[in-house]
C-alpha cells in the first residue's frame, strides 16, 4: 500500500493530471491534488478525478473468460469489510450481491461485475424497449403495406426494422456497459477518497 505521507498535500511544483498510459502513483496524486487547491480549483473533486482514472486504468470492461467487468486496486481491508463499504455503491447501482464477486489477496483487490448484470443494466434495459418499439412499427408497417398489396414493400419494412432493431441493442449493450463499467470506477474513487482504505493499482515494482 501507499505510504500515509503519500496521500497527505505536498507543495512543490504543479503537475498535470495523470495521463491514462500511466499507472497511478500517490506522490503523484498528492502533488496534482495540491497544485489544484494552490490553483484555486476544489481539491476535492480533483482529488476523485485522480483516483477514478487511477481504477480506470486497472478496469477491464470485459474478461475474455466469463464476460465480467473486472476492477482492481490495492486495499487494507479484508474482503468482507470492503464489501461493507461496497454496498451503498452497488445498491445505487443497482447491481445485486449475487452478481458480485471480491477477492482480497495480499493488500491488492479484484472485483468483478458478473457479465449477466453488466448486460441487464438500466442503459440496455432502455435500448431493448427502444428496439422493441422499432420492431412494434416495422412491424405495424409493413403490415399496413401488406394488406394494401405491396408485398415487397411490407418485406422491405419488415427487413430494415429488423436490421436497425439489431443494431441499435448491439450498440445499447456496448454502451451500456462502458457507462456500468466507468460509474463503477467513478464509485471507487470516490470511496478512495473519503475513506482512503482503498487504492488504485500500484506501478509494477511498485509505487
Amino acid at each position: 500500500m501507499t505510504e500515509s505521507n503519500d496521500m497527505s498535500d505536498e507543495t512543490g511544483s504543479k503537475g498535470q493530471l495523470a495521463r491514462a498510459d500511466r499507472p497511478w502513483r500517490g506522490d503523484e496524486h498528492a502533488l496534482q491534488v495540491a497544485a489544484a487547491r494552490e490553483a484555486g480549483l476544489p481539491a476535492g473533486q480533483t482529488a476523485i478525478d485522480l483516483y477514478t482514472e487511477g481504477f480506470r486504468r486497472g478496469l477491464q470492461e470485459r474478461d475474455p473468460a466469463d464476460g465480467a467487468i473486472v476492477l482492481r486496486g490495492r486495499t487494507v481491508l479484508r474482503a468482507e469489510e470492503m464489501m461493507r463499504s461496497l454496498k451503498p455503491m452497488l445498491r445505487f447501482l443497482r447491481i445485486g450481491p449475487d452478481s458480485i464477486g471480491l477477492r482480497v489477496v495480499e493488500g491488492e483487490f479484484e472485483l468483478r461485475v458478473a457479465g449477466q448484470a453488466a448486460d441487464a443494466s438500466e442503459p440496455v434495459q432502455g435500448a431493448v424497449r427502444m428496439v422493441l418499439l422499432i420492431w412494434i412499427a416495422s412491424g405495424l408497417i409493413g403490415f399496413a403495406l401488406l394488406q394494401g398489396g405491396s408485398q415487397m414493400a411490407a418485406l422491405l419494412a419488415w427487413g430494415v426494422g429488423l436490421l436497425v432493431g439489431a443494431s441499435a441493442l448491439r450498440r445499447g449493450q456496448v454502451s451500456g456497459r462502458t457507462m456500468l463499467a466507468a460509474r463503477l470506477a467513478v464509485g471507487l474513487g470516490i470511496l478512495a477518497h473519503e475513506e482512503q482504505l482503498i487504492l488504485p493499482p500500484a506501478e509494477r515494482g511498485g509505487s
